[in-house]
């Protein structure tokens, strides 16, 4: 199936556009920025979020050093890393889709081939940065959850909110990768990265639950639990 062409400006930095611009550019019927970079973006709200979460609860004498620990590895490798996975996820996959309208436009065979091959190439190059943003996604969701259960209790909405991002962005990332990995044989490559995200996977569920157990503790009493019902013998 042929695909077909789209404007994508590599030259561009994304994350630099205004939210409203960033949006446009992920709802305008284009192939990049796509899936790759939304999961980053998903990443990079749950950094950010933990991060205020973290600034917010730093008066905690007692878990100071946990929050200035995840503080400074969100500022200096996590945050940093996931921009630019979202930008380079953009130009490599642009890389993927114009050799690809190249291949499907060629007649001659051996270079037919030759820009199968090297769509393949590209696309391995792709779902490698894909795998980097889910680990990257899934130690957001540890963080989210460590500031959760310590930090200020008025900013657990925004710790629950880094917490569902990280999730998102693990979850499209796995998304992306067992659709990629369609595209190959059983390469020693393949093989390798298809049981990797069977761990991803496996690890999402165990993270989901975690969370869900966070849901939990801010779950109110059952009205029943604390009122007694109105037909009940003793008040009827």
């Amino acid at each position: 199936m042929k695909q077909p062409a789209f404007s994508f400006e590599p030259s561009r930095h994304l994350i630099t556009l205004p939210a409203e611009q960033l949006l446009d550019q992920f709802g305008g019927g284009m192939h990049s920025p796509g899936s790759g970079s939304a999961a980053a973006f998903m990443g990079l709200l749950s950094a950010q979020l933990t991060a205020t979460v973290c600034k917010i609860s730093s008066n905690n004498a007692n878990e100071a050093a946990q929050f200035s620990f995840v503080l400074n590895r969100l500022e200096q490798r996590v945050i940093p890393d996931l921009k630019r996975l979202f930008q380079k996820d953009a130009e490599d996959f642009d890389k993927v889709i114009k050799t690809r309208v190249q291949r499907d436009g060629e007649t001659d065979p051996v270079l037919k081939r030759r820009l199968r091959e090297q769509a393949l190439r590209q696309l391995e190059e792709a779902t490698d940065l894909v795998f980097l943003i889910a680990r990257h996604c899934l130690q957001l969701v540890d963080f989210a959850l460590a500031v959760f259960d310590a930090g200020a209790k008025k900013v657990r909405g925004d710790s629950g909110a880094a917490i569902s991002s990280a999730i998102a962005g693990a979850m499209s990332a796995v998304f992306i990768i067992n659709l990629n990995l369609r595209s190959f044989q059983n390469s020693k490559w393949a093989i390798g990265r298809r049981r990797e995200a069977e761990i991803l996977h496996a690890e999402i569920l165990d993270k989901q639950e975690d969370a869900f157990r966070r849901i939990v503790t801010l779950q109110p009493e059952s009205i029943n639990a604390i009122q007694p019902s109105f037909f009940d013998g003793d008040n009827w």
